[in-house]
This record gives C-alpha cells, sequence and structure tokens, in this order.
C-alpha cells in the first residue's frame, strides 16, 4: 500500500522546497553580482529584439501630381524598405484638418502609383485618418509599416554607481555602463534583427574549387592558388 502523507506534511514539504529555491535563487544573484559574469555587456545590456514602426512624412504641394522629385524618391526607396522589413500593411495616414490638406489628398493618387510602381500590392495598403493639431498646422501626410527592431531594452549613461570607487576598483568590476554603448551599436548596425534570433544558413560549398585542390593533393602538388600578378597599382603620383 503506497505510503500516505497528511496535508499538513505535505505543506511543510512545499514550504521546505520553496525555501531552498529561493535560497538557490539570492545565492546565484549573489555569484552573478561578484562574478565575472556580471561583467558581460551581452549579459548586463542584452540586445532584444522587439516590434517597432517605420515613418515617413511628406509635405505634398509641389511637382507634378503633388510631389517633388525627392519625395517621389523617398516614397519609393520607402516601398523597398517594406518590402525588405516590413511586418505588416503599409499605412497610409491622411491629415484631416490643418493647412494644405487638400493638396495632401490631392497627392494620394500619386503616392498610391509610387508604391505599386516599387512593388507593393494594393492589397497591403492601408488608409486612415488624423486629426491635425490646427488649421494653421501643415500636418504631413503619414507613411508608416510595422518592422521587428534590435535594441538595448534600456538607456545608455547610467551611473549609478561611482565608476572609481574602491568597491569596484578593488574587486576588478566592471561600472554599471560598461559595454552599453557598444551594445546598443550593434544592435543598430545589423541589417536584419533576425540574426539575433537565429543564425543563417551557409552557403552551398564550392564543390568544383574543392576537386581540384583535392586533385593537385593526390597528385603530390602545391593547393596554394597562383595569381599572374598580385601588385596593385595605387596611382602614379611619384612615378
Amino acid at each position: 500500500m503506497p505510503m500516505r502523507r497528511e496535508p499538513s506534511s505535505l505543506l511543510r514539504l512545499f514550504s521546505a522546497l520553496a525555501l531552498c529555491a529561493t535560497l538557490g535563487a539570492c545565492n546565484e544573484a549573489t555569484l552573478a553580482g561578484q562574478g565575472p559574469i556580471s561583467d558581460d555587456p551581452a549579459i548586463r545590456h542584452p540586445i532584444v529584439v522587439g516590434k517597432g514602426l517605420a515613418t515617413l512624412d511628406i509635405l505634398p504641394g509641389g511637382g507634378p501630381g503633388g510631389l517633388t522629385d525627392r519625395q517621389l524618391a523617398d516614397v519609393q526607396s520607402f516601398a523597398l524598405e517594406w518590402r525588405a522589413r516590413g511586418r505588416g500593411p503599409l499605412v497610409l495616414q491622411v491629415p484631416q484638418g490643418g493647412a494644405d490638406s487638400s493638396k495632401t489628398r490631392a497627392a494620394l493618387p500619386t503616392v498610391r502609383a509610387a508604391l505599386a510602381g516599387a512593388g507593393v500590392p494594393s492589397r497591403s495598403i492601408r488608409q486612415s485618418r488624423y486629426v491635425a493639431e490646427g488649421p494653421e498646422h501643415l500636418a504631413p501626410l503619414r507613411l508608416a509599416f510595422p518592422v521587428i527592431e534590435a535594441r538595448v531594452p534600456h538607456p545608455c549613461g547610467e551611473w549609478p554607481d561611482d565608476g572609481g570607487g574602491t568597491g569596484q576598483v578593488n574587486e576588478n568590476l566592471a561600472y554599471e555602463n560598461f559595454g552599453c554603448a557598444s551594445q546598443q551599436n550593434l544592435a543598430a548596425m545589423v541589417d536584419d534583427p533576425e540574426d539575433f534570433i537565429r543564425p543563417r544558413p551557409e552557403t552551398p560549398a564550392d564543390a568544383a574549387r574543392r576537386a581540384t585542390v583535392m586533385g593537385k593533393y593526390r597528385k603530390g602538388e602545391s593547393t596554394n592558388t597562383t595569381y599572374p600578378d598580385s601588385t596593385i597599382k595605387i596611382s602614379d603620383v611619384g612615378n
């Protein structure tokens, strides 16, 4: 017959397990605060991937169709960015009220045509309205679409402790802001934030080159690649 535990015994058992888990967590946090792990910028200032929003504001009113050449190029470039990074529909936010709102509405066909010409299908375009701040407000036509972004979840430049304090110096610990700017710059420089989530697949091996190298190796020949002229002439100055 299996042994039966009284409710009071089970309660004491769970309490003991919870206490052990709590003590273990405190011990781990203490070790992390004193050990070399706390000095790792990737742990102290982690890069996280989250939702973001790409936006473009334009003030129509000039050029053919209501857009200048620069504005037209900006819309086309924004469309290409949507194709590369977009995580949802591309929204056209049209101002309601404000100065020159009629010119903004008149430029909508030109904007839609520019988006279509850059490869944005009409089913992926949504249109909404927002209220201008006042009758004199030059409210822009806003283009926006959701993206994913990589960033450090807190601002850099925080100094809660004295960076030259004797505690950090004696214990050889890094200051609080150490590595934050490097992590923030890395997050900004990576072209695709999904690279932080999973690696990209390797490109196929060069089978032809591998066969050539293996053939030379079997014959006892040098496998080095030889170039007829490796000298690069940079300039004629001084010659």
